[in-house]
């Protein structure tokens, strides 16, 4: 665990009481270029869903403000993939960025995968995000396949890119 104080964010698993601060963060942080405008929609009012759950989310704190999450769970519910796991959602609030949170919650997520018997980390990212590209690239991802035109945003076709690192 890192220490939370100015100078480095303190990871931690997110709780159910998170709800509120991680809806505001989708709220601000996603533009077309780095996701889906949807995900910021005003009709939008709890974060944790069926799907998005409490246990499968870190989230980083500075100064008692949570400044970012990361989510990682199973690929997929077979055994015969139970060695994949995937990055889902990584967000850093736009005044936190450049500070490395995102590195720290993405080494947070590689752990937690390595804790859990995976052996490669996979995710995806929108080919027009160029910033998480270079991110994720740092640290060791690399481009295992790319969906072309896969998502409509603002009347532009964006590929979806699909990256992975082995953790062995």
């Amino acid at each position: 665990m890192i220490n939370g104080t100015t100078r480095s964010p303190a990871i931690r698993p997110a709780a159910p009481t998170d709800d509120a601060a991680l809806l505001a963060l989708n709220r601000t942080s996603w533009t077309a270029g780095s996701g889906f405008p949807s995900m910021h929609s005003e009709e939008m009012s709890t974060y944790f869903t069926g799907r998005r759950k409490p246990e499968t989310h870190l989230v980083a704190e500075r100064d008692g403000a949570i400044v970012g999450y990361v989510s990682v769970e199973p690929k997929l519910p077979f055994s015969e993939a139970a060695h994949v796991y995937a990055l889902w959602s990584l967000v850093v609030s736009a005044q936190a960025r450049r500070l490395g949170i995102a590195s720290a919650l993405l080494a947070a997520a590689e752990q937690v995968a390595l804790e859990q018997g995976a052996t490669k980390l996979s995710l995806r990212v929108l080919g027009s995000n160029l910033p998480a590209q270079r991110l994720y690239e740092r640290h060791g991802y690399v481009v295992e396949g790319r969906h072309v035109a896969e998502f409509l945003i603002d009347g532009e076709y964006v590929d979806d890119l699909a990256l992975a690192k082995s953790l062995r």
